[in-house]
């Protein structure tokens, strides 16, 4: 009893150290760093005092739904009461930050051999530079963090004991993911298949989870029914956003790449504006998707290799300086660590797929979510930041990853003394 009382402790202890390291550094990225909001990250400081001074949410060049709604929502609250100024948000940014690490511990408790192993994640995540630097950042990645890992979690206890309650939640953080960012829209299918009991591998309809996937489809609707029913006050048409057909736009025409390509440098460029005005909202962003749909029916191959090409880039390793190059040594410095601690945790995180066979569910949840979420990518364009809610999972894979090496070498050396003898 005494020795089980003491393991939890210090279970709880190592936990809590480094809930505290967490906490630590990202409150010392706020007070230290000073970043204006600017582009996107003003625009949701826009939309979230709109809300909260009006009741009705602007992004300050006339659109209702054009980015996502959810961070700034979130933010409404805290404005309310801490006042609205960017050092609130690096404070709650700061306690979502913690809050991840500690759903990739619970994470890991799922997927890793034991607390120890998942503190290992933990703390590897925890100190990701980005995820640190991100901190003072007004971007909605950081609420796409927790949500998604929450949404793992769930997941991931729900493959071991279905439930209709943990449906409801699933669904539910789902329909928040959405609001917050569409680009998790593709783990919908994973979660589908769980919830459901779909056998892939034998696929039949029959003893299929009807009733909690009905719950699940319940929850998202509760979550996505007072944003749609606001658009539809608003614009007449109830709808998530409207930059998903913009998006789609920018990674789909003659000029574009796989990273960001500004619509001024689009074929539609020298129209857009004036269209933009003459057809409003809803109607030129239907134009815009059009136009990218025919783009990629017309040159299918272009299309398939751009797509390639996007995945690849969404993956690839952090060599670029900042937009106006490095600005100090400290900063050049802070950028060869993140670059060497982002190969480590992706190349670890490959390993286990050279034990593919050793794979169990919850590692296959784990890439299948990981994967869907990169592959939404492919349909639009990449920015470094848009990988962040993607790597506290591969944290979590990485440790795997340690351990399947670490467990390979023990029992190499084991049989080694087996035969010496």
């Amino acid at each position: 009893m005494r020795l089980a009382v003491s393991a939890n402790m210090t279970k709880a202890g190592v936990l809590l150290t480094i809930l505290l390291l967490s906490a630590a550094i990202r409150l010392a990225a706020v007070m230290v760093l000073d970043i204006a909001p600017v582009s996107d990250y003003a625009i949701y400081m826009r939309m979230a005092t709109s809300m909260l001074a009006t009741g009705h949410m602007s992004d300050g060049m006339g659109n209702v739904a054009f980015y996502s709604a959810g961070y700034p929502l979130f933010l409404v609250p805290f404005f309310a009461l801490f006042g609205a100024g960017v050092e609130v948000v690096g404070f709650v940014n700061a306690v979502l930050g913690v809050v991840s690490v500690l759903l990739v511990y619970l994470c890991g408790r799922e997927a890793l051999p034991n607390w120890k192993w998942a503190a290992a994640a933990a703390l590897l995540w925890a100190v990701y530079p980005p995820a640190v630097l991100y901190t003072e950042y007004v971007a909605k990645e950081n609420l796409m963090v927790p949500l998604l890992l929450l949404q793992t979690v769930i997941l991931l206890r729900y493959s071991r004991r279905p439930g209709l309650f943990a449906a409801l939640t699933l669904g539910l953080i789902f329909g928040m993911e959405l609001m917050v960012g569409p680009a998790t829209i593709l783990t919908g299918v994973l979660i589908g298949v769980v919830v459901i009991g779909f056998n892939l591998r034998k696929p039949s309809l029959s003893g299929l989870r009807w009733a909690p996937a009905l719950g699940c489809i319940l929850g998202c609707a509760i979550a996505l029914t007072p944003w749609l029913a606001y658009t539809y006050s608003e614009l007449g048409q109830p709808v998530l956003n409207t930059n998903g057909s913009f998006n789609l736009y920018l990674g789909n025409n003659a000029n574009s790449s796989a990273g960001f390509v500004g619509i001024q440098d689009t074929p539609m460029g020298a129209e857009w504006y004036a269209l933009r005005r003459e057809k409003g909202q809803l109607e030129s962003m239907a134009i815009l998707q059009d136009k990218a749909l025919d783009y990629m029916f017309e040159n299918p191959v272009q299309t398939a290799w751009r797509s390639l090409s996007k995945v690849a880039y969404f993956w690839m390793p952090p060599f670029h300086t900042g937009k106006f190059g490095d600005q100090s040594s400290l900063e050049s410095a802070v950028r060869s660590v993140w670059l060497v601690y982002y190969l480590f945790i992706l190349t670890t995180a490959l390993l286990p797929l050279l034990f593919f066979r050793k794979l169990e569910r919850s590692h296959l949840i784990l890439y299948a979510t990981v994967l869907l979420y990169c592959a939404i990518h492919a349909a639009s364009y990449v920015i470094f930041r848009y990988r962040l809610p993607a790597m506290p999972i591969m944290s979590v894979l990485s440790v795997y990853g340690i351990w399947l090496g670490y467990a390979w070498w023990i029992d190499r050396n084991n049989r080694k003394k087996v035969f010496s003898d």
